[in-house]
């Protein structure tokens, strides 16, 4: 055992010992010389303690404690036969432990986990810990080792891995091993494949070209064997080429050329931002996740439009003007949209034409709003007769994005509606699906999952969220009769309706006379401009015919429109409507029955459409009317109703102060909506007017995304699976552009959106992290913006490769070398190596510092005591005679006796004397002289023994007494 010192500065107050003891010296002597030294020797001892502690004084004490910790590679670059035999050896390790030997267990791939914490147990069956599998992270398994580790004892580390670190830095934390006294050994898992192994090593393409290039693009195959393959390129999800190879062990290079313009003009779309993908498929192959890359390319060119028509020549005056501005269109229908995300990006603007709700594939408007929100492109949407509310867009994505609402607020004008929906509520209406419309043959029946009664529900609510405040609205229930589920009144709020319609049952006949009659007797009485009933029913009913119930009510201003559930009576369904004054849907599919209402109700509440000739009305400075005279605009003849959100900007006003033009951001992008159309209905002198194709090129440049401005430089890349987006942003004289608001939008392989902010970290300097492990090519779209000012958008690509953990074999032994050459390991064969008790002799360390001020901090008061009680010999006998005497002892024969215990004595012989006298007693005598008169004979009767020591017992105090007065005269 040895000694050691944390602060041996400190040492240097040993000085002090000597000097104290020489001050001590000095100083005149005034106590006996017991306390003398005794008060010096305290005071040294107290001192050394506290410089000791201050130094912090540390106890080397040997150990013959062995901790070994076994780190396990789990990754995937290790066949499964190569971890089996792995876990062997630890097990045949755990067998030779010692009885002073001590194991834990650390499993990691990117990850590390503890398996087992130390102990002596030498069971083991199998590992349970499951990291994550898909990198290699050495340096964080060394490190939660490290960790493991008692302070006492040698230490080891026995790494079982092929040393393929992909991840971290694991000489370095080795460095920090050694430092600590910790071995690092090592037993090799890592071996060659049986069998051929071919991966991809990257695919290469051109980041950005210009429009009309042909695209170049370099692969690397490896191979460990000669086989046979197939090399197919993928763009944009499509194989453009396929080759056939023979592959030889080591690297094979090839080359492709696309001609993209001729892919283009093939898709009759231009596109922007292009992925890649190379994928080999060898005769043999034991791995998989190795045999693809990827890569990306930003086309540079005029915008690209794409105009969607609600019918064929809806948008042709539009793409004209255009064309003419030299913007590339393209023009599809409803249908043709795209429904990814990315195909969509390859488009700067969306404009909707005419395009009714109900054709648009389902989920395209939720990715409309992303591809605007997300993305920063524009939306334009351009009215019509089947546009904005008349085409079903209330309460719809799409609604969402465009700065106006289709809700008609302002109808002060307009004439308020009373609508009754008279809804069927058979025993058909519950459990079944019609499939023949006619009536007179025989038709079949299935079960479908929803019941036709609820989507009769559903659609009831639709239809109310489409009425305003003055309307009205009753709901009729019939099967063989009518029943009210809500009698016709006001607009009740939705929860109330909800609650009033849940308890209509699908039960009994059907008897559409009870249903319409009572819908028509309802809205006789109603002071309302225009009234209509909406009949749902599927219409398998031989009653008697109501044409001449409808003719009656349209005569009186009723109106009648029917649907047709599952297409039962179709025929005579549809002739009732058209003699009701109403329109027919025939719903073959009850799914389509919500919608249906919501499009009849818009239409039967009116001023979705309005027709009279005006002017536009200029009503703020907006740049899409810049250069063009505002007298010069000319008349319309009709617009669709809508209402404006808050913060749009209405750039052009209808004669009853309707939006016509309104614009606003959205998000990253920009959204207008044109009211009126471009077909020539209601806008034929626009569309021969000299400046449209002026505003026309306007419009749609507005809702552009700004182009890449001088000064901004953007960067995306992959490290270490993480995602590092960086801006650089200058001015035009060069100085840093700082406090930007930049905003990034990733967009992953499956279409999933991750939004972020850039930090300013530097000047002109913005950047961020994000971690990333999905391989495929990720689209970047970057939104700078200043104050409220939007500086541009950057579309960035980036790709991320599988994982290096599946691109070689075999063992680094280079690595795992390095690491035990740093810490004085070697290469294990024999598990019982593990427990070798070779390594240096292992010393602990123990601080005292503690205990020893503790020893400071007790003696301290008896060095005081010393220094200033004066306690002589005497004294402490006196303590010694009171202690014993609390405490009961016996006194011993011939010492002094104290006045209490003279006392005790004297008390004893009274007691005795009375026991002695014989005599009768005189009853004459009272109690207390009788007492008195005993007292006075014991007292005339003391023996010479009492006598002795009372006198004895006065001349100590006298001798007392006058010691006393000696020495106060002697201090005088």
């Amino acid at each position: 055992m040895s000694i050691s010192f944390v602060y041996p500065q400190y040492l240097w107050l040993l000085l002090l010992v000597p000097a104290v003891i020489a001050l001590k010296l000095i100083t005149p002597r005034s106590t006996s010389r017991i306390r003398y030294w005794g008060s010096m020797g305290i005071r040294v001892f107290v001192l050394l303690c506290l410089i000791l502690a201050l130094a912090s004084i540390q106890l080397r004490i040997r150990s013959n404690l062995l901790t070994t910790v076994f780190v396990f590679d789990a990754s995937d670059s290790l066949l499964p036969e190569a971890k089996e035999r792995g876990i062997d050896f630890i097990r045949t390790s755990f067998q030779a432990m010692g009885v002073n030997d001590q194991a834990a267990i650390v499993v990691f791939g990117e990850d590390a986990l503890v398996e087992r914490l130390t102990t002596q147990e030498k069971f083991l069956t199998d590992l349970n810990s499951i990291p994550v599998t898909t990198r290699t992270n050495i340096s964080d398994a060394l490190q939660l080792a490290q960790a493991l580790f008692p302070e006492e004892g040698a230490r080891r580390i026995v790494l079982l891995s092929d040393g393929r670190e992909n991840v971290g830095q694991a000489l370095e934390q080795a460095e920090i091993l050694a430092a600590s006294r910790i071995e690092i050994a090592y037993h090799p898992l890592g071996e060659e494949p049986g069998e051929a192994e071919v991966y991809v090593e990257y695919l290469e393409s051109p980041p950005e070209i210009r429009q009309g290039e042909n695209i170049i693009l370099r692969t690397s195959l490896n191979s460990t064997a000669n086989v046979g393959a197939t090399l197919r390129l993928f763009s944009d999800g499509v194989m453009v080429q396929s080759r056939e190879l023979e592959l030889s062990p080591g690297k094979t290079l090839v080359q492709f050329e696309v001609d993209l313009q001729a892919l283009v003009n093939e898709n009759t779309d231009l596109r922007k931002f292009h992925r890649f993908k190379v994928q080999v498929l060898p005769d043999t192959d034991f791995r998989l996740q190795n045999n693809e890359a990827y890569a990306f390319t930003i086309v540079h060119g005029p915008p690209a439009i794409m105009v969607v028509e609600g019918q064929p020549g809806d948008g042709q005056n539009l793409i004209d003007a255009l064309e003419a501005a030299e913007m590339n269109v393209s023009t599809v229908s409803a249908s043709e949209i795209p429904t990814l995300l990315p195909e969509m990006a390859n488009y700067q603007a969306v404009i909707l034409v005419n395009v009714p709700s109900k054709t648009i594939p389902v989920g395209v408007m939720d990715l409309l709003k992303v591809y605007v929100r997300d993305l920063g492109m524009g939306l334009i949407m351009v009215g019509g007769p089947d546009s904005f509310g008349a085409g079903g867009y209330l309460r719809s994505p799409i609604e969402e994005v465009l700065p106006v609402s289709m809700d008609i607020k302002n109808r002060q004008m307009q004439a308020n509606l009373a609508l009754v929906l008279a809804v069927d509520k058979s025993g058909s209406m519950g459990r079944c699906h019609c499939d023949n419309p006619d009536l007179n043959q025989t038709y079949s029946r299935a079960e479908i999952g929803q019941p036709k009664v609820d989507i009769a529900k559903e659609a009831i609510m639709r239809a109310a969220a489409a009425l305003g405040d003055q309307d009205y609205l009753g709901v009729v229930a019939f099967d063989g009769s009518a029943h009210w589920a809500v009698r016709v009144t006001p607009l009740v709020d939705p929860s109330t309706l909800e609650n009033a319609i849940g308890s209509i049952t699908a039960e009994g006949s059907t008897n559409l006379e009870t249903g319409v009659l009572a819908a028509y007797n309802a809205l006789e009485g109603v002071q309302a401009q225009r009234k209509h009933i909406i009949l749902l029913t599927d219409g398998w009913v031989r009653q008697g015919d109501l044409t001449e119930l409808a003719s009656e009510m349209q005569s009186k201003g009723i109106t009648l429109s029917v649907i047709a559930a599952g297409e039962g009576s179709a025929e005579y369904l549809e002739a009732l409507s058209g003699v009701g004054g109403g329109r027919f849907y025939p719903a073959t599919n009850m799914l389509n029955v919500p919608d249906i209402f919501l499009q009849e109700t818009i239409e039967s509440v009116g001023e979705y459409i309005i027709e009279e000739t005006f002017y536009p009305v200029p009503a703020v400075p907006s740049p899409i009317l810049r250069g063009i005279e505002a007298a010069n605009l000319p008349a319309l003849q009709g617009y669709n109703g809508t209402s404006a959100k808050s913060t749009a900007r209405q750039d052009l006003l209808t004669h009853r102060g309707d939006p016509l033009l309104a614009t606003w951001q959205y998000g990253l992008g920009r959204s207008a909506a044109w009211t009126s159309d471009l077909r020539g209905q209601w806008a034929k002198d626009w569309l021969a007017w000299n400046d449209f194709s002026k505003f026309a090129s306007q419009l749609v440049n507005w809702v552009l995304p700004a182009p890449k401005i001088e000064g901004l430089e953007a960067t995306a890349a992959y490290q270490e699976n993480e995602a590092l987006i960086q801006l650089k942003a200058a001015d035009q004289s060069g100085l840093p552009r700082n406090f930007l608001e930049v905003e990034a939008v990733i967009i992953d392989p499956t279409l999933k959106s991750q939004n972020l902010v850039l930090q300013q970290t530097g000047a002109g300097l913005y950047q961020v992290r994000t971690g990333i492990s999905e391989p495929g090519t990720y689209l970047v779209r970057l939104g700078i913006n200043q104050v409220d000012q939007s500086l541009g958008q950057i579309t960035l690509g980036l790709v991320v490769p599988y994982s290096p953990e599946y691109r070689s074999t075999g063992t680094n032994l280079r690595l795992l070398e390095s690491l035990a050459n740093l810490t004085g390991g070697q290469q294990l064969s024999d598990p019982a190596s593990s427990f070798a008790h070779n390594l240096p002799a292992a010393e602990s360390l123990r601080s005292i510092w503690y205990p020893l001020l503790l020893i400071a901090a007790l003696l301290f008061p008896l060095d005081v005591a010393f220094r200033r009680l004066n306690i002589r010999s005497r004294d402490l006998k006196k303590m010694a005679e009171a202690i014993r005497s609390r405490s009961g002892f016996n006194i011993p024969e011939g010492q002094s006796r104290s006045r209490i215990m003279q006392s005790l004595f004297l008390a004893r012989d009274r007691a005795r004397a009375r026991q002695s006298i014989k005599q009768e007693p005189d009853p004459r005598i009272t109690p207390d002289s009788d007492l008195a008169e005993v007292e006075s004979d014991l007292i005339n009767n003391r023996s010479p023994e009492a006598d002795k020591a009372r006198n004895a017992d006065n001349d100590h105090l006298n001798r007392l007494r006058e010691a006393k007065k000696r020495t106060q005269k002697h201090k005088k």
